[in-house]
C-alpha cells in the first residue's frame, strides 16, 4: 500500500443538489413521507464530488471511512477531512491500493451558495413545504418560515437572509398553499 495523497476540494457545483433535492420531492409526494434533507442531498453531492476528484489513471473508489454520510456532512461543514481507499487492477490478477486523504477547503461563500441552492428549490415544493415544513409550526408566516428553513440548512444561512433573499418566494408559497391565489389562465386559442 502507498503513502497517502492529500486532494483537496475547493469548490463544488452547487447546482448539483438540485436533481437529487427534485427527485426526493418526487419521492416524497408519492409516497407522502418527509424524507428529502438538506444533510442527505448535500452527503450525495459530496460523495459525487470526491468521487470525481480522486478517480484518474485506473483508479477506482473503492471505499470511504466508517458511517460516511455523517463523517463527509461533518468534513463539509468543519472544512476537514476524510480518508478513502482506491484500488486499480494490475496485469489483469492482482489489486493495488492506496488510502487518498480528501480534505475541504470551502470558503463559507460557496457553502452559501449551497444552502441557498437547496432553499430555492424547497420553495418549490409546495406539497412538501405544506406537509413537512408548515405543519411542524406554530405560527405560519415568512419569519417562522425563515426560521425553519434555517435549520434545514444548519445555520448556513440565518433565518434574516433567508428572509431578504427569498421572502416574496415564501410568501408566494404560502398563498399558493392556502389557496389564496387566484388563478389566471394564460394560454392562446390560436395556438
Amino acid at each position: 500500500m502507498n503513502s497517502e495523497k492529500i486532494i483537496i476540494i475547493e469548490n463544488i457545483d452547487e447546482y448539483g443538489i438540485v436533481d437529487d433535492v427534485d427527485e426526493s420531492l418526487r419521492e416524497d409526494n408519492i409516497s407522502e413521507s418527509c424524507y428529502t434533507s438538506f444533510q442527505d442531498a448535500l452527503t450525495h453531492l459530496l460523495i459525487h464530488e470526491v468521487r470525481e476528484k480522486v478517480q484518474d489513471d485506473d483508479w477506482k473508489l473503492k471505499a470511504f471511512e466508517k458511517n460516511k454520510e455523517e463523517k463527509i456532512f461533518n468534513v463539509f461543514m468543519e472544512n476537514g477531512e476524510i480518508k478513502v481507499l482506491l484500488s486499480r487492477r494490475l496485469d489483469g490478477q492482482k489489486n493495488e491500493y492506496k488510502k487518498v486523504i480528501v480534505k475541504f477547503s470551502i470558503p463559507e461563500d460557496k457553502k452559501k451558495k449551497v444552502a441557498e441552492t437547496y432553499v430555492n428549490t424547497i420553495l418549490e415544493g409546495y406539497y412538501y413545504l405544506d406537509m413537512c415544513i408548515l405543519v411542524n409550526l406554530d405560527e405560519v408566516n415568512v419569519d417562522t418560515i425563515s426560521k425553519a428553513l434555517s435549520g434545514e440548512v444548519y445555520g448556513l444561512l440565518s433565518p434574516e437572509e433567508i428572509k431578504a433573499k427569498f421572502g416574496h418566494k415564501i410568501k408566494e408559497a404560502i398563498d399558493v398553499i392556502n389557496d389564496n391565489v387566484d388563478y389566471e389562465e394564460n394560454y392562446n386559442d390560436d395556438e
